[in-house]
């Protein structure tokens, strides 16, 4: 039987996104103009129906926050920063391990919790959610 999230793939899918998405990759997701979350994946097609669906169930703080900003009329939007390059899974997996974390420390997405250190992407900084702050920029 298929999931939620696997009719919201093949939905994707059927519109016409597999060719922007369902590549290996770094991807983005925006309320209005500003990137709240940066993301990577094997294959972003998918990590984006997962996204729709959480956003949709409103199944994490980072979700409901979303899904409120939007019925307050900011859209939300994904997009790719980045495609990788290698072809060998070992080798993108630390190709777009090292590219998230540039664009992570580059745009410090509001709900990102996690932020990879610049020597090594593989350890990270972790920081809380401030839901007034997030709230205070698109509600206000």
């Amino acid at each position: 039987m298929a999931t939620y999230q696997d009719n919201m793939y093949h939905f994707l899918k059927r519109q016409g996104y597999d060719e922007k998405y369902e590549h290996a990759g770094i991807y983005f997701i925006q309320l209005g103009k500003t990137i709240v979350y940066i993301g990577k994946s094997t294959n972003m097609l998918k990590r984006v129906a997962q996204h729709y669906v959480g956003i949709r169930l409103r199944t994490k703080k980072k979700y409901c926050i979303m899904s409120d900003i939007q019925r307050q009329g900011h859209p939300i939007t994904f997009g790719v920063l980045y495609y990788a390059k290698n072809t060998n899974y070992l080798a993108i997996d630390w190709e777009i391990g090292e590219k998230e974390g540039e664009y992570i420390r580059e745009y410090r997405p509001c709900l990102n919790t996690q932020i990879p250190k610049k020597e090594n992407w593989q350890t990270f900084d972790v920081r809380e959610i401030d839901e007034q702050a997030i709230y205070e920029q698109f509600l206000s």
